[in-house]
């Protein structure tokens, strides 16, 4: 499948069907978009988003600042006033972008049918969808990945100089909005040196090209540091000369991230989820396989990134969340898509019709979308955690002479986001404190993983005098509010 360029017969049909995907996936991304917040974005809020610019662009706390997209929630919630939806508006754009984004670039590697069924597929993903709703910088990155990949692949086929000061400039705002951009700009160098190594083979020499390629990784490097500047030193501190993870937990297991794929990608499909999961397994795995065949440097150029991010990962013993390789969606797509197309022409030749195999290849394609947009209503219909309905239950059942305590992770948005002034609870012996003045305890937790690793004889305590009363869903994984009651003391 090679790519080739829209005639001027195509062009307007492209335009037509770029803006009618690009409509829909604004439409999907609008649904649901002032649900209660999770975690994380109740983090970005008190942490940095409540801050002044100044301030914003002087602060690195913690990783989670993701400084770009703090700067531009921040212009959001002045401009609109806070709320969720306010928030969470500078994700859904960036998310809407990155549909026709893929386009572009799809069509640097394959046909125009494929380019846009991927594009199709992109806007209606549950997963891109799920993000284009969570206030924090993965679309960003994920828009940041496809349109550098763009460049590159323009670059290397003509593109010039500009291409490449492009490419320098987009991937200085990637690395704005989430620092692990510098893990894909680095995978895409990799990519860039096997191909220099090829040409130097065949041509004898170096090619022009390599110039405009080392000034735009100089400049996205040279923007890079010049961005962050006012924060190099707490960025050093907080990143590469942290200390490496020494308390034990699920989130640094390679076991646990590939079983936590598999139940995200599987989130939201129902009983049928885990067949539809080896479904697109396999057309992906097929896809991936006709790029290698198609040219391995392109392939390598989508794939590197992938590898020397899990690599910096492992090396920095951090937790490996699988939201950190949001950024390859669009590409993963687009390898699902060619699965889609190979096997559809393979079925057409079995079955004595090749000239029915674009069309099967378009039904097929038309499945999975319908498939993805039946996931999709979860997303929109449910919260990522649901703390309201948590809080809301508790001020229902507690009784006079109760007490309210909150654990882990879920001490954050109850004190600092909500307001309650429910104590935190950081040790075995604080809770057997709060239940010997107390008629009965209310306890409320999320994310287990996390109490269980850093407060083990807490999570003890919590087994052995406390029964769950309710457990409050949402679609983040392992993000369920807990709710427990000691009995009357």
């Amino acid at each position: 499948m090679e790519p080739a360029r829209d005639t001027q017969a195509t062009a307007p049909r492209t335009w037509g069907w770029l803006a009618l995907l690009t409509a829909v996936a604004a439409a999907v991304r609008a649904i649901g978009l002032n649900q209660q917040l999770w975690y994380d974005e109740i983090l970005t809020l008190v942490e940095f988003v409540r801050l002044p610019l100044a301030q914003i662009v002087a602060s690195y706390s913690s990783q989670n600042q993701h400084m770009l997209f703090s700067v531009l929630a921040r212009l959001s919630v002045v401009a609109f006033g806070e709320a969720p939806w306010s928030l969470r508006l500078p994700a859904a754009l960036l998310g809407v972008a990155c549909v026709p984004a893929l386009y572009f670039c799809a069509r640097q590697l394959t046909s125009r049918f494929e380019a846009l069924s991927a594009s199709a597929l992109l806007a209606v993903s549950y997963h891109h969808v799920w993000f284009s709703q969570s206030a924090r910088g993965y679309t960003g990155l994920a828009l940041a990945a496809i349109a550098t990949t763009h460049l590159f692949a323009r670059a290397t086929r003509g593109g010039g100089l500009g291409s490449w000061l492009a490419f320098g400039v987009v991937g200085a705002l990637g690395m704005a909005v989430h620092l692990s951009m510098g893990f894909i700009l680095a995978g895409q160098g990799l990519a860039y040196g096997w191909r220099l190594l090829a040409l130097r083979r065949t041509a004898g020499g170096w090619p022009a090209e390599a110039w405009g390629a080392a000034a735009g990784f100089a400049l996205v490097g040279a923007l890079g540091v010049t961005l962050y500047a006012p924060v190099l030193r707490a960025l050093w501190s907080g990143t590469v000369g942290a200390a490496r993870e020494t308390v034990p937990s699920e989130w640094t297991n390679p076991v646990w991230f590939l079983l936590e794929i598999l139940r995200g990608l599987a989130r939201g499909a129902g009983t049928a989820g885990l067949a539809a999961v080896a479904l697109a397994g396999a057309l992906t795995g097929t896809g991936a396989w006709s790029y290698w065949r198609q040219d391995r440097h392109a392939l390598g150029l989508i794939v590197l990134p992938c590898a020397v991010t899990a690599a910096a990962m492992l090396a920095l013993s951090r937790n490996l969340w699988p939201r950190f390789f949001f950024f390859a969606i669009g590409f993963a797509i687009m390898f699902l898509v060619r699965g889609a197309v190979v096997w559809a022409g393979a079925a057409a030749r079995a079955a004595g019709r090749p000239a029915r195999a674009r069309a099967w290849g378009g039904a097929l394609v038309a499945l999975l979308a319908a498939g993805s947009a039946w996931q999709t209503r979860t997303a929109v219909a449910h919260p990522k955690q649901d703390f309201r309905g948590a809080m809301a239950y508790v001020d229902a059942e507690r009784r006079e002479g109760d007490a309210v305590v909150v654990l882990g992770l879920a001490a954050l948005p109850y004190r600092r986001y909500y307001g309650r002034d429910w104590p935190q609870v950081e040790s075995a012996q604080e809770l057997r404190a709060v239940q010997a003045s107390s008629r009965r305890v209310w306890a409320l937790y999320t994310l287990p993983i996390q109490l269980q690793s850093r407060a083990p004889g807490l999570w003890s305590a919590l087994r052995e005098g406390f029964e769950t009363q309710r457990v409050f869903r949402g679609t983040m994984g392992g993000g369920e509010v807990v709710v427990l009651r000691s009995g009357e003391s």
